[in-house]
């Protein structure tokens, strides 16, 4: 099959790029973009769920203008397909964007027959460009995170089955020390800013896989079990984030805030941790180290870790490291 050329928004060209980048999509250098692949995981495992949408609203239109006026059945199906595609393109464009960012999409021969499904049984009067003009804004629509279940619905699904029928599963990863591993899933939860989707697993200690960056999942016989600990952990995953390393170390974190300090934490959101309670400009946290460490670095002088002496050794090791290399005349 020949390259489709698809004319979509800034907007929607611009997710498309960030999310190739983001879930990792790269070709054989490492660090050339291959927009491409995103493409072809998106058109595989969304096109159904896309084209029954639009069915349904198809049928919806009908249903209510055939309820009120006499139309015949033709010129009723030509008007709700109209309908549907004008609603598509002002969900595509809400402030009358302009259709200008070329997509190119290559086929492949995973998504070849696919494609031709696709243009013989779903376009509804439209063409394929238009059709998947339409399928990538309402990809672009989505939170980052439901982006992501969608480009990894093959992953996703794998690792849900296991986790209803509590077996444990042998996974491959892009990316980590740990690429090829057997553990026992427990539940699958995305990080408060809605970024990404992780898998909270266990072998001997807690961790989380990102989704994104897994390959294959195979189930296995054996069942998933999970101790007291283990369950306490994951759930404390899912309160103050999944994204982070907590360990087996439940100790309070205490840290000290100036003014500047108390605004910024207003203001950086990203990998905020929730604390436990507040009192004056004391901010009391029962979250993973690793965050409050990777958060509050950004703070500088403005926030002081008071206990426990690890995390402030950390941060404060962070801060010197930094002064020395900027003390250096050259």
């Amino acid at each position: 099959m020949e390259k489709l050329k698809i004319y979509v928004t800034e907007r929607i060209a611009n997710i498309l790029e960030k999310d190739a980048e983001g879930f990792e999509f790269f070709k054989k250098d490492g660090r050339t973009v291959n927009k491409n692949a995103l493409l072809t995981n998106l058109i595989i495992n969304y096109y159904n769920s896309f084209t029954q949408r639009q069915t349904e609203l198809v049928a919806f239109l009908k249903s209510k203008i055939y309820s009120t006026v006499s139309v015949k059945e033709k010129n009723l199906n030509d008007l709700c397909f109209d309908l549907c595609e004008k609603l598509n393109e002002r969900s595509a464009a809400p402030n009358g964007e302009k259709f200008d960012k070329l997509v190119s999409l290559k086929p492949t021969k995973e998504s070849e027959p696919v494609i031709e499904y696709i243009e013989s049984y779903c376009l509804m009067g439209r063409t394929l460009s238009e059709y998947f003009r339409s399928m990538f804004a309402s990809y672009a629509a989505l939170p980052q995170d439901k982006r992501e279940l969608i480009i990894f619905k093959q992953q996703y699904d794998a690792i849900t089955k296991a986790i209803k029928e509590k077996k444990r599963v042998f996974i491959t990863t892009r990316w980590g020390f740990n690429q090829k591993t057997e553990c026992a899933p427990y539940d699958i939860a995305n990080s408060k800013e809605e970024l990404h989707c992780y898998v909270l697993a266990a072998t001997k200690n807690c961790y989380t896989i990102r989704l994104s960056r897994i390959v294959s999942v195979t189930q296995l016989a054996s069942d998933a079990e999970f101790t007291e600990n283990h369950i306490k952990i994951f759930e404390k995953m899912k309160t103050y984030g999944p994204q982070f390393n907590y360990g087996n170390n439940d100790e309070e974190v205490l840290v000290e805030l100036t003014a500047k300090g108390i605004d910024k934490f207003k203001k950086i959101y990203v990998h905020r941790p929730v604390p436990d309670r507040v009192e004056n400009n004391y901010f009391y946290f029962n979250c993973s180290h690793s965050q409050v460490v990777q958060y509050f670095e950004r703070f500088g002088a403005d926030a002081r870790i008071i206990y426990p002496q690890s995390v402030r050794d950390e941060v404060y090791n962070f801060h010197r490291r930094a002064l020395m290399r900027y003390s250096k005349k050259t």
